[in-house]
């Protein structure tokens, strides 16, 4: 019986045995078949990796998968003579990953790939791309340029101007063999063509209806009229609208100067106002306080006039209205006077333009410029020194683990020297790139000024001023 016993125990024991092997070998093919694919992955994406250097290499290389966590901020702190060390979680990771791309190959080139796709830096496209975007930032210098037809290329500019011109009935008087509206006409045509390089322009008119007869008084005193739109110039359209109207009446010059003020409120930016008058203000308004009102609005507007053959009285009033309104106030006796004193605002004296070379960059200016191009090409190398340490750490661990032969540690070792070396040289490709930048662009603005220059001088020397 107790024979029996132990053979049925023996055979219980067997048949458990080679279930319990059955069962081992059921669940252990299928990880050895995931381990082969996992490797397999791994060694394919490894193989999509480019060693060369270049500003497009580096541009499409994918980010390493242990460098998620790497700010931009950290990635480019300049690190001089000191070796950083290597992140708390990326050293903790590193080991397991370098063990299994051991394993996966001994080709260097194949771990080679595998280190740059564990530890590259996730920065090297954003850095050069702004890199490539930088243009230099000098200063534009303001060359006006009254002989400038209409079609060639102007000046972006966001300023406006508003040109007010008295039309009351004492500019149809004499001046020399002319009448005044007609000479005042001309000077404020050439005037708009002017600053209409560089402002946005408006023309309003008052006075230019009814008559200088009491009965026409209400009439003329409401006659203030936006006759040319804020907006850019157009020399045809500007002079059509200054030949619409003929002078007739009364002078509201307050109420033409509320006018402005009530257009510039609808400006985000400060207003020139320009005034030309023969006259003070005879519809019962106060035009120093609205000039005052209107400086109050907006601390950049201003009102500069020109007085042409005006009295003393008169004078002192328009003097007075300039002064309230944070501007000029300039006269002209004469037609001639009225030209000369008009384009004052723009024509530059001679020592202006002996010093017009100051203008364009200096060499302080363009060593300031070229820090500012040499910033990402230098954090372009910071980066690549940064993962040349991460690099050497990791050839390290895996040679003191034996992962990899001296000779193989010696010789990636020397590879990741070079290929910062590498990224050095695009740097400074990078750096020289910039710099032409900013030698071109300090070149081109000198060489306007110079033009401009010589154009003003030739200018001056045709309306006897030189």
């Amino acid at each position: 019986m107790k024979r029996h016993s132990f053979l049925l125990l023996l055979l219980i024991s067997f048949v458990l045995s080679a279930c319990s092997n059955e069962k081992e070998n059921a669940t252990t093919k299928p990880i050895v078949k995931q381990d082969v694919d996992k490797q397999e992955t791994r060694l394919k994406e490894v193989e999509n990796i480019n060693l060369e250097i270049s500003k497009e290499t580096l541009m499409s290389l994918p980010s390493g998968t242990l460098m998620a966590d790497l700010s931009y901020k950290e990635d480019i702190e300049e690190i001089g003579n000191n070796i950083p060390e290597l992140d708390p979680d990326i050293k903790s990771q590193l080991p397991s990953q370098l063990e299994k791309l051991a394993q996966d190959s001994d080709d260097l080139n194949t771990i080679k790939k595998g280190l740059v796709g564990l530890l590259a830096s996730p920065h090297y496209r954003q850095v050069i791309e702004s890199s490539i975007a930088y243009q230099p930032n000098f200063e534009e210098p303001y060359l006006p340029d009254p002989t400038r037809s209409e079609g060639d290329e102007e000046l972006t500019t966001t300023k406006k101007a508003i040109i007010l011109l008295d039309a009351s009935s004492s500019m149809l008087l004499q001046s020399g063999d002319r009448v005044k509206m007609h000479i005042a006409k001309d000077a404020v045509k050439s005037f708009a063509q002017t600053i209409g390089q560089s402002s946005e322009v408006s023309l309003v008119v008052y006075g230019h209806k009814g008559s200088e007869a009491d009965k026409d008084k209400f009439e003329s005193c409401s006659a203030i009229e936006e006759l040319y739109p804020m907006g850019k110039y157009s020399k045809q359209d500007f002079q059509t609208a200054v030949d619409s109207f003929e002078s007739k009446g009364w002078t509201p010059l307050a109420g033409a100067i509320q006018k402005a003020a009530e257009m510039s409120s609808n400006y985000l930016e400060g207003t020139t106002i320009y005034i030309v008058s023969d006259g003070a203000e005879t519809c019962d308004g106060d035009p120093i306080q609205a000039s005052r009102d209107l400086a109050a609005k907006n601390s950049n507007n201003t009102v500069n006039i020109i007085g042409f053959d005006v009295d003393s009285n008169t004078e002192d009033q328009l003097k007075a209205v300039a002064e309230a309104g944070n501007g000029k106030y300039f006269k002209a006796d004469s037609p001639e006077e009225l030209s000369k004193t008009i384009q004052k605002e723009w024509l530059p004296s001679t020592l202006d333009l002996a010093w017009a070379f100051t203008m364009a960059p200096d060499g302080w200016e363009l060593g300031d410029e070229y820090k500012i191009g040499e910033q990402y090409p230098l954090q372009l190398w910071t980066i690549g020194r940064r993962e040349s340490h991460r690099l050497r750490d990791a050839i390290t661990i895996m040679g003191e683990n034996n992962w990899i032969t001296d000779e193989q540690q010696t010789e990636l070792s020397d590879w990741a020297m070079e290929r910062s070396d590498a990224i050095k040289e695009v740097y400074i490709s990078m750096a020289k790139e910039n710099r032409e930048k900013a030698d071109g662009k300090s070149k081109e603005i000198r060489q306007r000024v110079d033009k401009w220059v010589a154009k003003m001088k030739e200018l001056k020397q045709q309306r006897g001023d030189i």
